[in-house]
């Protein structure tokens, strides 16, 4: 087998293992109530994710525009999940300032 078909396969393998995690991390919260909320996670691992598209679409020797816009994806993904936890700090931050969760002057 050719390297690149192995990496292929290594690529799609990681993408398989952080799919189950989200789908494992999620169950957990829904029976628990505990950890992260779905949204989070799904815009934390979105970045990832994308990344990994942008080397699979490489190793599988697609045009460069394919790379680009996962790229690009990431990066609108990284992006999301950053502005989601700034919020998340400054909610959090604003509630323990005040001693009242919710009266956080912060404009969202």
């Amino acid at each position: 087998m050719p390297d690149s078909f192995i990496c292929l396969m290594l690529v799609n393998a990681v993408v398989a293992v952080a799919l189950i995690e989200l789908v494992a991390l999620v169950a957990w919260r829904a029976a628990t109530g505990r950890g992260l909320a779905a949204a989070d996670l799904v815009a934390n691992l979105s970045a990832g994710l994308c990344l990994l598209g942008a080397l699979r679409s490489v190793l599988a020797g697609a045009a460069w525009p394919v790379c680009a816009l996962w790229l690009a994806a990431a990066g609108v993904a990284h992006a999301t999940d950053l502005l989601r936890r700034s919020r998340s700090a400054a909610l959090l931050s604003g509630a323990s300032e005040s001693g009242t969760a919710g009266s956080s002057s912060i404009p969202l």
